[in-house]
């Protein structure tokens, strides 16, 4: 029988699941969506629901199903399949996840933070397939990442390696959610972009951005959209954008040196527009003894990154 894996990615407001086989290939995907607000044991329930469903599905298919992988978003103890504390979701400190999962289901059970298991993900599927060292980013909301360091993802001493969202680009910079001014995350992430619109418009600037939204909320999307209108409030902000990316991936390549960094989540969607600006940036910055040997790419993977890297966990 053919040996397959279920993939779990739970994020703040939405799960993705889904079964993939060892080609890294998904045969079978759930998206619903999450009610963090009623704490732990809703999202819990909804996990096992749709493991549940998933492993119905493959009753027909005689697929071996090796076990189940959890990618979630915050600190996670990977070796002892134990929840450390999540970030934006309240009560789940200390939850001993992989336990509850597998004593339900009687499969094999291992839980990651989300962004280190989708860095494995597209270590062994995607953009870093060919690498030893490889980082992973991820821009969106947020923004996390994942060191793979001689083929296994690196965790570091309490499992909190390679929050690079919380290095600090700007010491005059903007309040992050972690209490700090100017880190990577409330510099350069989608929100960040939005946040940054929302106040040049407040402070008069003349724009098109608010006018492209459906309901006065503003996200990247509509700057990038703005910008191809040739909005100049826009082309600042994406200028800032890859400005402040740039500095961020040249301290991850200090940090680092990395054979390849590869770039993902809802922001890389606009790279081809972004990446000559960073590279640029990155050019300028970066420690150029690491920078001989090291990529930056587009991630591969997209928006199945979670889930195969969820199911890599199993299967690697």
């Amino acid at each position: 029988m053919d040996k397959v894996a279920l993939g779990i990615d739970l994020g703040g407001t939405k799960l993705d699941a889904g079964i993939m086989n060892g080609s890294g290939n998904l045969i079978a995907r759930i998206r619903c969506q999450t009610e963090a607000q009623k704490g732990p044991k809703s999202d819990i329930d909804k996990i096992k629901f749709v493991i549940k469903s998933l492993i119905e599905q493959q009753v027909s298919q005689k697929h071996d199903i090796a076990g189940i992988g959890i990618g979630v978003p915050g600190f996670i103890d990977a070796d002892n399949g134990k929840i450390i504390t999540l970030t934006n979701l309240a009560g789940w400190d200390d939850m001993p996840l992989s336990d509850i999962i597998k004593n339900t289901f009687k499969l094999p059970v291992e839980i990651d933070n989300d962004a280190n298991a989708a860095a494995y993900g597209e270590y062994l599927f995607g953009s870093g397939r060919d690498t030893n060292n490889f980082f992973y980013m991820t821009v969106s909301t947020g923004i996390g990442g994942g060191m793979i360091i001689s083929g296994k993802p690196y965790h570091g001493a309490n499992y909190g390696a390679a929050e690079i969202g919380h290095i600090v680009i700007d010491i005059n910079g903007e309040k992050c959610n972690c209490g700090n001014y100017g880190c990577f995350e409330a510099m350069a992430s989608g929100t960040a972009m939005a946040n940054f619109a929302k106040k040049h418009i407040g402070m008069g600037e003349i724009s098109i951005i608010h006018k492209l939204t459906s309901n006065g909320h503003i996200k990247a999307e509509h700057i990038f959209d703005a910008a191809k209108k040739g909005d100049n409030l826009a082309n600042k902000l994406i200028y800032k954008e890859a400005l402040y990316l740039g500095i961020g991936i040249s301290n991850v390549i200090a940090m680092y040196n990395p054979d390849r960094i590869a770039v993902g989540g809802g922001v890389s969607n606009q790279w081809d527009v972004l990446y000559p600006k960073i590279a640029k940036e990155v050019e300028n910055r970066a420690l150029k003894h690491n920078l001989k040997s090291c990529d930056i790419i587009k991630a591969e993977l997209g928006p199945n990154a979670g889930v195969i890297g969820a199911a890599a966990l199993i299967l690697r």
